[in-house]
């Protein structure tokens, strides 16, 4: 052991061997820094493959950004051009149809936690569907001011102010004998008594609903009790069932007494026709004289006891008379309360006290008498019953009976006023709807601008069908209605029909234009039912025939050949026919002096001859002729004398061509006197057994087409309807003159309201709207073999055509 370390020290061995072991130490930590140095290459390998990774990802990324941007870019110019292409739509739609109201469902507008939702939920149990947002509002509205509801056509506007009666006695607490329903007709008062009923699931709501006259009795009957001395103000007592006849009879006596026979025979009313506009304007009687003096006191003019006079000191007994014997009348309701509360402060103080909210329906076709009333009920001051209006002043179609669409167009400046609109059309399919709305809007200048907004997104069968005359339109309504009621067969108890006419109701503006319609429906044996009985008089029912046979037959009663003045009346209108002053007219009768009835007609011949500046009298002539005939007998053949009175000047242009042919047909085939009076006498019993048809037609137990006119047609709503006779002179009428050019102050004032093409455009929009689901107007492009002028409403209606 010793040795080897010798040899080891001699031979540096031993260096070597640390040498050795210090380059294994260095071998060893080598070794380790390797495995690190590899352990930190693993990791950074790692980390670098993870950065390739990550890099190619968001290299994909980007060119997927890229693609998303570019395809962001390609769909935001679509959507630019797209919503260029709605604007430029949405202007034309609005151009065509107005501004659009779209009312939204309720469900977001009556909440889970609203004190008012079981409410609503029992409204929509009740009715099946639930209201709209607008509808709400109006059911939910504070009364913090009077509520003007401007409620378009098919809008359930009802069904919003029933709710609206519900809801303040259930949710406010309000009592029923506080709250007043007012509308215009029987039916309309019946239907919401019974939908408020039903709303308070109730047989007797106990509220006070009916129409003006039948609310306003019951309240002048409670005033008598308060105030007696309002017993003075006017016919008081019950309307009897002889009370109109009663009424007329007197009419006629107190007319001979007073002489008023030419002022009786002006014009197209009568006094008691003039009376009972003047009356629904709210003029008293002093007023009613002024304006007789002022515009037929020339029809004598050298009178010593004029005309006004007459007329004052007749219309002063006829009340005086009326109110000795209770003679009552529609209008003396409304008088008698009107009178009451202008007179006495204490009937004022009793009436305003009866309510705190008053709803007045079908505010459009209020009259001035009426509104009025309201006032004196409801002062304009805010201090009596709040007031719930609705209506559509596009619906306003009464002016001949006094109503006044300013009313509800202009309440707000009367009231303090909170507007609403119901602008969502429930009834009616889209296109029918959007027809509607563009013939009203046509209107543009005498209206609050609306436009309806269909619920219903689908179409019906909605044209306009141009007949080749009034015969094929006639008979392609028939077949049209026929081929409607084949699609499911009218059945009631054990009898079953295969063809339901009740499917189709047809709806005219004027008797005259059912001539075409009457020869079909007898031809083919179609039945019907109409609602207007005076037009199953047929010719006899057409204005001009009707005053001429009431002039004939006022000539006939006297004695003709003898008394000269018997003339005077008959003559007057013939004057008129020729566009002869009344003036004129009286200044021949008072200057000339007749020996005969004969010296009398030939010397007005020659009256008419000088006035129209020597122009042909030979159809006077020959009318006179004819009628003389007829006073000598009676089997005189009547064409003889209506041929030429059809041809007078103010006839051809006040009477349609409908209209003359359909009376020359009439009487071609009942050809004397005595026979055209045994056809009107039959048209009478016709009439009398139309009322029972149609009662069993509304209890669904009469099979038969129905006819009413349009405007009995409103606030009503029908399956399939038939618009006809749309052309020139028919709808509108041949007498409409645009508003602008009519002195409404004059016509007024000489209760004679003129027919204006926007009243008949209302007309046409009433009846438009009256269809459910198919919508059909027709009209002939030829009358007696003549091109018919197309109706201006064919192209404001913007429906396809189709000819016949």
């Amino acid at each position: 052991m010793a040795f080897q370390k010798l040899i080891n020290k001699l031979t540096d061995r031993d260096k070597l061997i640390n040498e050795i072991d210090v380059l294994k130490s260095r071998v060893s930590q080598l070794e380790h820094e390797k495995y690190v140095l590899i352990k930190e290459l693993t990791l950074r390998n790692e980390d670098l493959s993870k950065l390739h990774s990550v890099n190619n990802e968001l290299q994909e990324l980007t060119k997927l950004n890229s693609e998303v941007i570019q395809q962001l870019k390609e769909q935001a110019k679509e959507l630019i051009i797209k919503n260029q292409t709605l604007s430029e739509s949405e202007r034309n739609y609005r151009k065509q149809y107005g501004n659009i109201h779209i009312s939204e469902p309720s469900e977001n507008l009556v909440g889970d936690w609203d004190v008012d939702k079981d409410f609503f939920d029992h409204m929509e149990k009740i009715k099946g569907n639930p209201f709209n947002k607008d509808q709400v509002e109006a059911i939910r509205y504070t009364m913090d001011k009077n509520l003007r509801i401007i409620a378009g056509a098919g809008s359930g506007k009802t069904e919003t102010i029933c709710a609206k009666t519900a809801y303040l006695m259930t949710m406010e607490s309000v009592e029923a004998s506080s709250i007043c329903m007012v509308t215009f007709t029987r039916k309309a008062a019946d239907e919401m008594k019974e939908r408020v009923n039903k709303f308070l699931v109730t047989d007797n709501s106990r509220v006070a609903i009916g129409t003006f006259h039948s609310i306003f009795k019951s309240l002048f009957e409670q005033l008598l009790k308060q105030v007696p001395a309002c017993a003075s103000v006017g016919v008081v007592g019950n309307k009897q069932d002889d009370s109109d006849e009663k009424a007329n009879r007197l009419f006629r006596q107190l007319i001979k007494k007073y002489n008023l026979f030419q002022f009786d025979k002006e014009g197209d009313k009568t006094i008691k026709e003039r009376i009972e506009y003047w009356t629904n304007l709210g003029h008293s009687a002093e007023e009613m004289k002024g304006f007789v003096a002022k515009h037929y006191d020339s029809l004598e003019p050298l009178s010593d006891y004029p005309i006004n006079q007459r007329f004052y000191d007749m219309y002063i007994e006829f009340v005086r008379i009326r109110t000795e014997e209770k003679i009552v009348l529609f209008d003396d309701f409304l008088l008698n309360l009107y009178r009451a509360l202008q007179q006495y402060e204490s009937a004022r103080g009793f009436i305003q006290g009866k309510f705190d909210y008053i709803f007045v329906d079908e505010f459009q076709d209020i009259n001035p008498l009426q509104m009025d009333i309201l006032k004196l009920i409801a002062p304009t001051d805010g201090s009596g019953a709040k007031l719930i209006i609705v209506g559509d002043d596009d619906q306003s179609i009464y002016a001949f009976r006094g109503s006044n669409p300013s009313f509800i167009k202009q309440f707000h400046e009367v009231y303090d006023t909170y507007t609403l609109e119901l602008m969502t059309n429930y009834r009616s399919k889209q296109n029918i709807v959007q027809a509607g709305n563009r013939v009203i809007k046509a209107n543009a200048h005498d209206r609050i601008e609306k436009a309806m907004e269909p619920f219903h997104k689908v179409n019906g069968e909605a044209y306009v069908w141009a007949a080749t005359d009034q015969s094929e339109e006639a008979n392609w309504i028939i077949t049209k209605a026929q081929e409607i009621g084949k699609i499911e067969p009218f059945s009631v108890k054990d009898r079953v029909e295969p063809i339901n006419y009740t499917q189709s109701t047809i709806l005219y503006r004027s008797v005259g234009q059912l001539q075409s319609v009457y020869q079909a429906l007898d031809n083919r044996g179609v039945p019907f039912v109409i609602e207007n009985n005076e037009d199953v008089m047929g010719i006899f029912n057409i204005f001009e025939f009707k005053i001429a046979i009431r002039n004939w037959l006022d000539l006939l009663e006297s004695e003709p050949l003898i008394q000269i003045s018997a003339w005077r009346p008959f003559l007057l209108n013939v004057a008129n026919a020729y566009f002869i002053k009344n003036q004129d007219f009286n200044q021949f009768m008072e200057q000339s002096h007749f020996s005969s009835v004969q010296s009398l007609l030939q010397e007005f011949v020659a009256f008419v001859k000088r006035e129209k500046g020597k122009s042909d009298t030979t159809l006077i002539e020959k009318y006179l002729n004819g009628i003389f005939k007829l006073i000598k007998n009676s089997n005189v053949e009547v064409l003889e004398f209506i041929e030429p009175l059809l041809q007078f000047p103010k006839n051809k242009n006040n009477m349609s061509k409908e209209e003359v042919d359909w009376i020359n047909k009439e009487c071609q085939h009942y050809k004397t006197w005595v026979d055209l009076i045994a056809y009107h006498e039959r048209l009478k019993e016709r009439r009398s057994n139309m009322k029972k048809h149609l009662v069993l037609y509304h209890k669904g137990e009469y099979n038969a087409l129905y006819f009413l006119t349009i405007h009995k047609s409103k606030g009503l709503a029908f399956n399939n309807v038939f618009v006809i006779a749309v052309n020139d002179g028919g709808l509108p009428s041949n007498r409409a003159v645009p508003l602008s050019k009519i002195n409404l102050t004059e016509c007024r004032e000489k209760a004679e309201p003129p027919t204006t093409v926007e009243e008949e455009r209302r007309l046409m929009y009433v009846a438009a709207t009256r269809a459910k689901h198919n919508l059909y107007v027709t009209f002939p492009k030829t009358i007696q073999d003549k091109p018919s002028k197309r109706s201006i409403f064919i192209k404001e209606l913007s429906l396809p055509l189709r000819n016949g």
